[in-house]
């Protein structure tokens, strides 16, 4: 991690503890570390992409098009992540990071695969720097094209 990723995360960690001591209900925190979470350097990682999402991409000859159906599904509920993040108390900056950045962790998936109940299943992994994000989407630049393809090709 270079110099520049330690500094936000340690704002991120002191932003956090001070929500963690606020008298106000878990609602309300839980937006809270939302926001803080969106200062991470490079949120929201795919780690691994669903068959069905391939698909989409094909259907849309691998790019991305917004309202095309296909999310960054997280692998880890977000609101559990926070709850144990709330709950727990005596953190150091390291084992807050390393709990929430291990399960800052996304798999690409359809919409409808995204709000079923089930678990999402990766039919792929995805290599690290991949479809990074942009806002509350992600990018699809050439290199994504080309996996997105040779993946394509594996079904």
């Amino acid at each position: 991690m270079n110099k520049e990723d330690r500094r936000i995360k340690e704002i991120m960690f002191n932003a956090f503890l001070k929500v963690q001591q606020m008298d106000v209900p878990y609602s309300v925190k839980n937006k809270m570390l939302g926001a803080i979470f969106g200062m991470t350097p490079s949120p929201w990682r795919v780690v691994g992409i669903t068959e069905k999402a391939i698909y989409r991409f094909k259907e849309n000859n691998f790019k991305y098009k917004s309202g095309m159906g296909i999310n960054r599904s997280h692998k880890f509920p977000r609101h559990k992540r926070n709850r144990f993040l709330l709950e727990n108390k005596n953190w150091t900056v390291d084992k807050w990071w390393n709990y929430f950045y291990s399960r800052d962790k996304c798999i690409l998936a359809t919409s409808t695969e995204n709000m079923n109940k089930e678990p999402i299943i990766s039919k792929f992994p995805v290599p690290r720097q991949m479809f990074q994000s942009s806002g509350f989407s992600f990018k699809v630049k050439e290199i994504e094209t080309l996996f997105l393809e040779e993946m394509y090709k594996k079904l």
